[in-house]
């Protein structure tokens, strides 16, 4: 197990240097950091270079050098845009409403997702089984932009029962934005879940304890489900994708002051270093999440721990 968490490791730190390559170099390729400042101020930025770190008249190469060595340091550079503050300062003031808003997301996937999926599994062929992928398929058909609207249009405009944007005053502002962030999500699980917990009910061991004459309930509960979990697990990591980009769309639709609305704004005024900070920060939760997933169902499974002992 600690060979395969080593390799997991080292596989994830390759990936992030990889997605660190594509995002220096594709933001050069659309032309200047710097665009959108005047031309005296960018020229003063290419000589200046202060503290060394900068050098933007040197060949791309040394910079992405420089900017690798940056990265080590866990500095993401200084945002043009904002004074020159550096960027991890940037992001780190929104890195906290965004881990809110999708911890609050993801707890209603998980809740939702499980409920329904093994709600349907369960009752497979009944009425509660129909309404449940009703539900999941309506979560595909939506977009969550278009949810967002709909849900400040109805809830937040003609009720009024719910605050249309911000942060802060309450729970009353996170229950639009954790619903239109987590709605995409929860559908994906809720079809994961039931098509696993159904293969688990037709195997062999669920036979087994049906013929101990355990209760529908316990082997559902027992047996099945937690045989399911290797599966739920790793679409939950898939789906962590999904949340994350409905968490932009959402800061961005509901005003939280969230790393999607910092990305937009980043987008806009094309400060590129900023831009790709964001872009690495949410590629490291990612694959922090798959990391997390793949060292998760080795656990749950002995099978798989076995192949990676010592």
């Amino acid at each position: 197990m600690a060979v395969y968490v080593l390799l997991r490791a080292a596989q994830s730190v390759v990936t992030l240097i990889g997605l660190s390559a594509a995002v220096f170099f594709l933001a050069w390729a659309v032309g200047e950091p710097m665009d959108y400042l005047s031309p005296g101020e960018r020229q003063r930025l290419r000589e200046e270079a202060p503290d060394g770190r900068h050098g933007l008249d040197r060949p791309l190469i040394v910079q992405y050098g420089e900017y690798l060595s940056r990265l080590a340091r866990a500095d993401l550079g200084p945002s043009p845009s904002y004074g020159r503050r550096p960027v991890t300062e940037i992001i780190g003031r929104t890195l906290g409403p965004t881990l809110h808003l999708g911890g609050m997301a993801l707890g209603f996937v998980l809740l939702v997702g499980l409920t329904l999926g093994v709600t349907a599994a369960y009752s497979r062929g009944t009425l509660a089984d129909t309404l449940a992928r009703l539900i999941a398929l309506a979560g595909y058909s939506i977009p969550q932009f278009w949810l967002a609207l709909m849900l400040i249009l109805v809830f937040g405009v003609h009720l009024q029962w719910l605050p249309i944007a911000g942060r802060e005053g309450g729970w009353q502002h996170w229950v639009m934005p954790t619903l239109a962030a987590g709605w995409l999500s929860a559908a994906i699980l809720t079809r994961v879940t039931r098509s696993a917990v159904l293969e688990a009910m037709t195997s062999d061991y669920v036979r087994t304890a049906r013929a101990k004459g355990l209760p529908e309930r316990a082997v559902l509960l027992r047996h099945a489900l937690r045989s399911s979990l290797i599966t739920v697990i790793t679409a939950t990591a898939l789906v962590s994708a999904d949340l994350l980009a409905g968490v932009v769309m959402v800061e961005t639709v509901f005003g939280w002051p969230g790393m999607g609305r910092l990305a937009v704004r980043a987008m806009v005024i094309r400060d590129l270093f900023l831009l790709q900070g964001v872009i690495l920060i949410v590629g490291s939760v990612l694959l922090t999440a798959n990391f997390a997933a793949d060292v998760g169902y080795r656990l749950l499974d002995p099978r798989l721990r076995s192949r990676y002992s010592g």
